[in-house]
C-alpha cells in the first residue's frame, strides 16, 4: 500500500505529515522553503498525480517504478532525475533503487520498500539542524546521497567477517560446503560492485557538471560522497579478490589431499604388489621348489618379509611416507 510522508522546512519552522496526499504536498512546496517529499510503493495513480501536479517527465516516473535500473542522472527542464542504489542483506544480499526529483524547492523520493537509512535525515529534521534547516534542497539531496554511501559500510564489514571465517575453516579442511559458501559470496560481491560502480559517476557527474538545481557550494560537498563511495568500491575490490585467493587456496589444498592420498595408495599398491606375486606363485598347482613340502611355507614368508621389510625401509628413507 502506498505511504506517502512530506516534511517541509524552512530556517526557522519544520512541519511534518504523514499519509497526505500529493495535492497537500504540492501546496506545502509554495509555502515553504524546501519540501522534501517521501514515497514508499507508489500506485498508477500517485504517479499520475506527480505528472500532473509536479509536471515530471512520463519516462522519470516510468523509470522510477522501474527498480532494476542502473544508478543515472537526468535532466529534465528543471528538475533533476537521479537514481541511486543502497545495499539490503535480509536472507541475501541485494541492492534496492531510490530515485530522486530534485528541483530549487523540492525533493521527491520514491522507492518500493522501507529505506531505514532515510530515518537518520528524519531525526535531523525533527531535530531542526541548523545546516539543514538552512540550506536548499541541492543540500538534502547531498545529505540523502551520503547517508546511502555510508550504509555500505556495516554490511562490507560483515562480508570482511564472513571471509575471514572461511579462511580459517579452509585452512583446517577446504570442505564442499566452504568452497560453496565462498563462491557464493564472490558472486555476491561481484553483483554488489557491478550495480554501485555506475554510482561513482553519477555523483562525479553532479560534482563537475553545472546543473541548474545544484549550486556550486553543494556540488564541493559531494566530494567527500564521491571519496566514500569510491573507498567502497575498492573495498569490494579488495573482497573479492580476497574471495577468489581462498577459492584458489581451497583448490590447492583439496588437490594436495588428493595427492597425499594417492601417495598413500601408490605405497600400499608398491608394498603389497611382491606379496601379491608371490603368494600367487606358491598357491599354483606345480611340484618344484619345494612347493609342496612343509618347508615351503617358511620359504614363503621369508620371501615376503623380506622384500616387504627393504621397500618400507627404501620409502621412508626417501621421505616418500
Amino acid at each position: 500500500m502506498v505511504r506517502l510522508e512530506v516534511f517541509a522546512y524552512n530556517p526557522t519552522e519544520v512541519l511534518e505529515e504523514h499519509d497526505v496526499t500529493v495535492g497537500r504536498c504540492r501546496e506545502l512546496v509554495e509555502k515553504y522553503g524546501v519540501t522534501w517529499v517521501n514515497i514508499v510503493d507508489p500506485d498508477g495513480r500517485t504517479m499520475e498525480e506527480l505528472e500532473t501536479l509536479f509536471g515530471f517527465h512520463p519516462l522519470a516516473l516510468e523509470d522510477a517504478l522501474n527498480t532494476d535500473l542502473a544508478p543515472k542522472v537526468e535532466m529534465y527542464d528543471d528538475v533533476a532525475f537521479i537514481v541511486a542504489r543502497t545495499i539490503v542483506w535480509a536472507e541475501e544480499i541485494e541492492t534496492d533503487q531510490l530515485s530522486l526529483f530534485v528541483s530549487r524547492k523540492f525533493v521527491v523520493t520514491i522507492h518500493d520498500k522501507v529505506f531505514p537509512q532515510l530515518e537518520d535525515i528524519r531525526i535531523r529534521l525533527r531535530k531542526k539542524n541548523p545546516r539543514l534547516l538552512k540550506a536548499g534542497a541541492d543540500f538534502l539531496t547531498y545529505t540523502i546521497l551520503d547517508v546511502i554511501v555510508d550504509s555500505y559500510s556495516p554490511h562490507l564489514d560483515r562480508f570482511q567477517d564472513i571471509l575471514d571465517d572461511l579462511e580459517d575453516e579452509v585452512v583446517k579442511a577446504p570442505t564442499k560446503t566452504a568452497i560453496g559458501k565462498i563462491h557464493d559470496i564472490r558472486v555476491d560481491l561481484t553483483l554488489v560492485r557491478n550495480a554501485l560502480r555506475p554510482q561513482r559517476d553519477v555523483i562525479g557527474y553532479l560534482m563537475r557538471l553545472e546543473i541548474p538545481v545544484f549550486r556550486k557550494e553543494t556540488r564541493q560537498y559531494l566530494r567527500d560522497v564521491q571519496d566514500h563511495m569510491a573507498r567502497a568500491l575498492d573495498t569490494l575490490e579488495t573482497l573479492r579478490d580476497v574471495a577468489t585467493g581462498l577459492l584458489e587456496a581451497a583448490a590447492t589444498l583439496a588437490s594436495n589431499q588428493l595427492n597425499e592420498v594417492i601417495k598413500v595408495l601408490t605405497v600400499v599398491f608398491t608394498i603389497t604388489l611382491p606379496l601379491t606375486v608371490i603368494t600367487s606363485a606358491f598357491g599354483m598347482n606345480v611340484e618344484f621348489f619345494g612347493f609342496n613340502r612343509p618347508e615351503g611355507l617358511y620359504l614363503a614368508l621369508g620371501l615376503m618379509i623380506v622384500p616387504t621389510a627393504t621397500m618400507l625401509w627404501w620409502i621412508r628413507r626417501k621421505g616418500w611416507l
